[in-house]
């Protein structure tokens, strides 16, 4: 616990939070900084404010914390969150935005260049003493990326990918042009885009419409060299289908950054899948990102101790 004696209550349920990062919080608003799992004695019924990764676990303390008036997530999605639950309680709910655009297109275009120079292969060449030049490797210039998702994420990739020379088309709900994309596609060329692509990235959210968006049919036909990334949301790929597709050496290769279940289970087949690198959901997470997130809470604070609408609040109405 920091800073006894100030009138606000902060609890923090994120663990990587405890220490210097609850010290900035509590020297930022001067208020009283609990952690979850490293404070005894919390007085659950009368914190004001939650920063939270919006686990289940943390939604169940809801019950507990009858004097909530604000819950700072520190993620974009929120699919999980009991949006009614929170409304009815007239909470506000916030989450982090626009702070995923370097990290996640640096990590996307690093495993592009990567299948395209062939890294792996040198990286296992080394292992077994091989110095061969007898193979030659592939180039990024002239292939066609395909992201699904033209927002602030898809736009910066998209940037990153024609300083490349790649041809980048893009799909979105509306099929409107967008900066940095030479095309972009809605529902209705869906299919059309995926067959022209040599790499596809995932950056859309979960939706009743987006689930299982990749299974057998777009596998099928995928380029039998392409190669599929997704770092939007695990259940955007149907994941059997997909160690399926690698197996049978339907399409080259694919990363994955995001599951169904996380953390991946160690029985999960998708770990012993051909030409699947597997990440632990860090791909918009570097060591910048706890920084970030504090940033957009201290502006909020300011907000919130004004008694201004907060930034990026949630619309329970649209849930997100």
């Amino acid at each position: 616990m920091l800073h006894e004696g100030c009138s606000i209550l902060i609890l923090i349920t994120i663990d990587e939070l405890y220490g210097s990062y609850s010290n900035s919080i509590a020297n930022i608003t001067g208020d009283i900084v609990y952690n979850l799992n490293n404070d005894k004695d919390i007085p659950f019924n009368k914190i004001d404010i939650m920063i939270t990764y919006g686990s289940k676990k943390d939604w169940e303390l809801l019950e507990k914390l009858p004097n909530l008036k604000w819950i700072q997530v520190f993620q974009t999605g929120i699919e999980s969150a009991p949006l009614k639950i929170i409304e009815s309680k007239d909470i506000t709910l916030t989450n982090v935005r626009d702070i995923y655009g370097a990290p996640m297109s640096e990590y996307a275009m690093s495993l592009i260049l990567y299948q395209v120079r062939e890294i792996g292969r040198f990286v296992k060449n080394k292992k077994y003493k091989i110095y061969d030049r007898t193979k030659l490797v592939d180039e990024a210039n002239k292939k066609t990326l395909g992201i699904f998702g033209t927002g602030l994420i898809g736009k910066e990739l998209a940037k990153k990918a024609q300083s490349f020379d790649m041809k980048v088309i893009g799909f979105n709900t509306s099929g409107k042009p967008v900066q940095f994309f030479d095309e972009t596609y809605t529902w209705d060329k869906k299919n059309f885009m995926i067959s022209k692509c040599d790499f596809i990235v995932l950056l859309l959210p979960l939706t009743q419409d987006t689930y299982h968006l990749f299974s057998e049919k777009e596998f099928e036909i995928m380029k039998e060299n392409a190669y599929l990334i997704n770092i939007g949301r695990g259940p955007l790929v149907k994941e059997k289908e997909l160690v399926d597709a690698l197996n049978t050496k339907k399409i080259k290769g694919a990363a994955l950054d995001v599951f169904d279940e996380e953390p991946l289970p160690e029985d999960s087949l998708l770990w012993q899948a051909e030409n699947l690198i597997i990440t632990p959901h860090l791909s918009g997470k570097t060591k910048y990102f706890f920084e970030r997130c504090i940033t957009i809470f201290q502006e909020n604070y300011q907000y919130y101790k004004k008694g201004k609408p907060l930034k990026f609040s949630v619309d329970f109405t649209k849930g997100y």
